[in-house]
């Protein structure tokens, strides 16, 4: 007996669907030991067999009927973060002459169950499943749409089983002995790849026992349906009527809503030119279209981003500045960055210097002979019956004064304000970029009186700028990486919103490269994006510090591929190196990320011909 209800004793002295109940009446027994009719799972050492199990084959016949539109019913999915979060599955049955839907919904990693029947606009519980109730057999039609997907829980074994029974279910069964090996190996499959699901892994099937303790399903309600909670993104086969596909709205571009913001400063020819132009078919980020919304319906004028490195941070804050039509400054922190850095720095006066005609000093025979005639030439003042003496004196006394503020125009050293300054005197947009690797605490609080609204701040040489009313501030930063500080409460008090930008799904970053590679092999860029995500995961789980994996270093692998035409030896120094500081993780992560996925592929361009 099983470990879960569908697998108890019941369930396996239920009648076999025809034809095989039939054949089975031929023979007198439900199971076989042959080697062949036996799945690869199966890793018994004594008394190894296969048996039929009625509910899984109607759940196989099930998906037959629904593939060959001779029964209603869909297929699809809910990904969420470039995952199968949930698979959906609607089947039309007829009970007592009314026609009903029975759905499913089945979440691949974690083995949960929901279910229900809709009849008409009136939802009631799935049928309980047990020995004097449903068979559960729908649950087989589920985890076989599962096991056939390369995105869910694929297994080739019952790929390549199903094919066969699909074709001698189709035909009427011309062959029984290939239809009664076909149904063993499945129902061998499903039944070890549950039980065992934990030792296989990837290619076992999570079933969350505790959802059919009862033999009732837990039951999806109306409101969350509703809600969007059961919103499906991509259907397989067939049409949903309950489940309602979540509509992905397409972002827009820059030219769609071109002016639309537009503040119309008016600008100088310096300002206009530092006004960002980015291509126009560039996709306006949801975290942009809140920024500009809100500088132009609102007083807000100060915003943070935080995100992973590669999620656009710096190129939404571009695209703001466009929209806006505002001329762009950035300002770029760093470790060493104090709070005169914020607002000026003294740098070496290296410009030219006005000439200074040689002033003609008196000899000292000039002194002797005639010291007020001396005293003139220096002054400009005749003094007669000035005394040797005296003259000396002044003559000496003008020179130093001379000297002195000729001295003070020459300075070495002349004080230049920051873009963050510069850009607070007219209308603009300042990016401060990555502000939380500043080591010392406290340094943006210095800021705090340009990011109050019509606040000001002193400079260094005691001048007073006040932030211009149109002028936006935008902080990006990425938060969670190591060196990264955390930020003032006061600081963080200021800003009048605080966006995070989520990591791109392995969809959003092939859609971004194919726009720098142009015609290219979706499903290499695909697999490889799925590589790259799964990399991420892989390095939180094991705990894997100090390194990145993003978009970037999918893009730079992509355009290291394009070069070598080896995409595992380009996956080294672009996805690879980044990943992790340490020798050995990096070779853990280069041997199950990529060796085992990419190792016998080298020769699958990217590029294709158009």
């Amino acid at each position: 007996m099983g470990r879960i209800k569908l697998f108890e004793n019941w369930a396996f002295n239920r009648n076999l669907p025809e034809p095989f109940a039939q054949e089975i009446g031929k023979t007198g027994k439900k199971y076989t030991t042959e080697f062949e009719c036996l799945s690869r799972h199966n890793h018994m050492f004594k008394g190894k067999r296969a048996t039929l199990h009625a509910a899984t084959l109607q759940g196989i016949m099930h998906a037959v009927n629904i593939l060959t539109g001779k029964e209603n019913g869909a297929f699809g999915v809910q990904i969420q973060n470039g995952d199968v979060k949930r698979c959906y599955l609607e089947h039309e049955r007829a009970k007592n002459g009314v026609s009903e839907t029975h759905l499913l919904v089945y979440e691949p990693a974690s083995g949960a169950w929901n279910g229900m029947i809709a009849s008409g606009s009136t939802l009631i519980h799935y049928p309980q499943i047990g020995e004097r109730g449903a068979s559960g057999s729908e649950l087989f039609t589920m985890l076989l749409f599962a096991s056939i997907t390369q995105e869910i829980r694929y297994d080739s074994e019952c790929e390549e089983g199903f094919s066969q029974f699909r074709q001698q279910m189709e035909q009427g069964y011309p062959d029984m002995e290939k239809a009664m090996c076909a149904a063993f190996i499945l129902c061998d499959n499903f039944y070890r790849r549950i039980e065992n699901a934990e030792t296989l892994k990837g290619q076992g099937l999570v079933f969350d026992g505790g959802c059919l303790q009862a033999g009732n399903l837990p039951f999806i309600t109306a409101a969350k349906l509703k809600n969007g909670e059961y919103a499906l993104t991509k259907t397989y086969y067939g049409n949903f009527c309950v489940f309602q596909e979540k509509q992905t709205k397409e972002r827009p571009t820059i030219r769609d809503i071109a002016g639309k913001y537009k503040r119309n400063h008016p600008l100088t020819k310096a300002e206009e030119e530092l006004v960002p132009a980015l291509p126009e078919n560039y996709e306006v980020s949801p975290e942009t279209l809140e920024i500009v919304e809100a500088v132009c319906q609102t007083p807000m004028r100060v915003f943070m981003m935080a995100g992973e490195a590669g999620t656009g941070k710096t190129t939404s804050a571009k695209m703001a500045a466009q929209l806006l039509g505002l001329p762009y400054y950035f300002f770029t922190c760093g470790e060493a960055t104090d709070e005169v850095d914020l607002v000026s720095s003294m740098i070496p006066n290296t410009g030219r210097r006005d000439s200074v005609v040689p002033a003609v000093f008196p000899s000292f025979q000039d002194m002797k002979m005639d010291p007020a005639t001396a005293l003139e030439r220096v002054t400009g003042i005749y003094e007669e019956e000035t005394k040797e003496e005296e003259a000396f004196q002044r003559i000496l006394k003008t020179l130093y004064e001379q000297g002195y503020q000729c001295g003070q125009k020459e300075k070495d050293y002349v004080l230049v304000e920051s873009s963050i300054v510069t850009g607070c005197r007219r209308p603009s947009l300042i990016e401060i970029q990555e502000p939380s690797v500043i080591s010392k605490p406290g340094t943006l609080v210095k800021l705090n009186g340009l990011l109050d609204d019509g606040a000001a701040i002193t400079l260094t040489n005691g001048e007073i700028v006040h932030r211009n009313p149109d002028t936006v501030i935008i902080l990006t930063t990425n938060m969670d990486y190591r060196g990264c500080k955390g930020f003032n409460e006061s600081v963080l008090s200021r800003m009048r919103m605080i966006l995070y930008s989520e990591p791109l799904t392995p969809e959003e970053m092939v859609a971004r490269v194919q726009k720098r590679v142009g015609n290219a092999n979706q499903a290499l860029l695909e697999k490889m994006a799925k590589t790259v995500c799964e990399i991420q995961k892989y390095c939180h789980n094991e705990m894997i510090a100090g390194g990145v994996c993003g978009y970037r270093e999918y893009e730079d692998w992509v355009w290291a591929y394009l070069i070598q035409k080896d995409v595992c030896k380009a996956a080294l120094h672009t996805v690879i190196a980044k990943a992790s500081p340490n020798k050995e993780e990096r070779d853990e992560i280069y041997k199950t990320q990529i060796l085992t996925k990419f190792q016998e592929k080298n020769e699958t361009p990217i590029m294709q011909a158009a």
